[in-house]
């Protein structure tokens, strides 16, 4: 069979792409390994409920009259209104740390007066950063740029603040251990702390199926239970893809969600360049509660803490990194009492994917769930009579991320190579989604589309 497009992987970047490529008269197809579509933001069915795989937030949330906002720009062009998403905004988040906690109400004023209250003497100087944050460009010639650790230690003079700042950022959308890339930290700035948070009000399939039903609608193919095993290169240009059950689909253009070093590895020629892989792996223990959060302290929707000054963004030599922990509690969004998730809270930490990686399945098992019960730990110093409302906690691992998303090391974010232009090294091949380098749900669908738009603009 032949199409004008083939897109490896079903992720959120994927489904956009296709949207917009097929709206504009391509043929186009999915190929998805998993029975589910979603990828890192898709979900599972465990014991007659879903459980959703990644998502804490949707970032970028803003009002629907910023008609130049990210979000909005986004799902005007890919003819998706708005209040079929069904988003929840976020009550209040927080960033915790010794002596410091800063709110976030998706109000980046409410925002910017707490860090004149509690740090004064930054006060300008944040004002300054925050301008010059807000017009600094994400481009494919700014990547892998300056120090953000560097540029931030020149224009704040509090450590604090700097690590309060750095904390959720990295968290959100970092692949590199201790610094950032300073272009990226501002595109994530801007999602995280200058906009905001929400989250769907039912589950993160009602989501996915809104811009599915919008592919199916512009007469879109998407194949699950049957992925792309190799892509056929021929004089440094992709022709085809042969997908699991050995048969061919040649292709005008391909573009993988699967990661730039993953879909190298798919060709079937030498690599032209080679990747960096991603060393930043994350665990994460979901704990179903008997009581909602709210009536046991626990009433922001997500807890950015750490126990140290300095955030310590980078893996430890083994099992969890002991300092900072990332909660969520998907019920406690405004209009989500009800939902799957209200009687859940998310603990993730960093970790070492080395370490996960080379531990052999009966010790695997036995050290997930210890490091569960590490996880439960940390939260009864935080919440007293956390442990005794937790049932059986499911834990994912870079293990698990990894076969969820094929990305090596389970590595959420990917390289710290990104590639904005999609290009790596073989004609008509593209990559699209973590390694085309913008990340989060608005950032997949914003990278979907700005890579159909390059083809549909350039043709190549």
């Amino acid at each position: 069979m032949e199409y004008d497009v083939i897109i490896i992987g079903a992720g959120i970047s994927g489904i956009a792409a296709g949207i917009r490529l097929a709206h504009y008269g391509h043929k186009v197809r999915i190929f998805e390994r998993h029975a589910l579509p979603g990828g890192l933001n898709g979900w599972y069915r465990r014991n007659g409920r879903e459980v959703e795989v990644g998502l804490h937030a949707i970032t970028n949330f803003v009002p629907e009259t910023a008609r130049t906002a990210p979000f909005n720009k986004i799902l005007r062009q890919l003819r998706v209104k708005r209040a079929d998403l069904d988003l929840a905004p976020q009550g209040h988040s927080l960033i915790q740390f010794p002596g410091a906690t800063l709110r976030l109400d998706n109000d980046f004023e409410h925002f910017r007066e707490q860090i004149h209250v509690l740090f004064p003497q930054d006060a300008e100087h944040f004002d300054r950063l925050a301008e010059r944050i807000s017009s600094t460009a994400y481009s494919p010639d700014t990547v892998n740029g300056e120090s953000t650790r560097s540029i931030l230690e020149k224009e704040l003079s509090t450590p604090l603040l700097r690590e309060m700042l750095l904390c959720p950022v990295m968290f959100y959308g970092n692949p590199s251990p201790h610094d950032m890339d300073w272009h990226l930290f501002c595109t994530m700035f801007q999602s995280v702390l200058a906009e905001g948070f929400a989250r769907p009000r039912t589950s993160m399939r009602a989501f996915l199926e809104v811009f599915l039903r919008r592919f199916e609608e512009e007469g879109g193919e998407l194949t699950l239970g049957n992925g792309v095993r190799r892509i056929c290169v021929e004089q440094g240009r992709a022709t085809a893809v042969v997908d699991d059950r050995g048969e061919v689909h040649s292709a005008q253009k391909i573009l993988s969600c699967a990661g730039a070093a993953e879909t190298l590895a798919l060709c079937d020629e030498t690599r032209p360049i080679e990747v960096a892989e991603g060393a930043m792996g994350f665990v994460e223990t979901i704990f179903p509660v008997s009581r909602p959060p709210r009536e046991w302290g626990l009433d922001a929707c997500i807890v950015f803490h750490s126990d140290q000054v300095c955030f310590p963004f980078e893996p430890p030599t083994h099992g969890l990194e002991p300092y900072s922990l990332l909660i969520c509690a998907p019920g406690n969004y405004l209009g989500c009492e009800n939902s799957d998730g209200a009687h859940t809270v998310r603990v993730s930490c960093i970790t070492n994917s080395a370490w996960w990686n080379s531990l052999a399945e009966p010790a695997y098992r036995e050290v997930k769930r210890a490091c569960s019960a590490e996880l439960a730990s940390r939260m009864e110093a935080l919440y007293p009579g956390f442990s005794a409302l937790c049932g059986e906690a499911e834990m994912f691992t870079p293990r698990t991320i990894q076969r969820f998303t094929g990305h090596h090391n389970g590595a959420i974010y990917g390289s710290p190579q990104k590639f904005a232009d999609g290009r790596v090294g073989i004609e008509n091949l593209f990559v699209t989604g973590t390694d085309q380098g913008l990340l989060g749900v608005i950032g997949s669908l914003m990278s979907g589309t700005v890579i159909a738009n390059a083809q549909l603009t350039n043709g190549n």
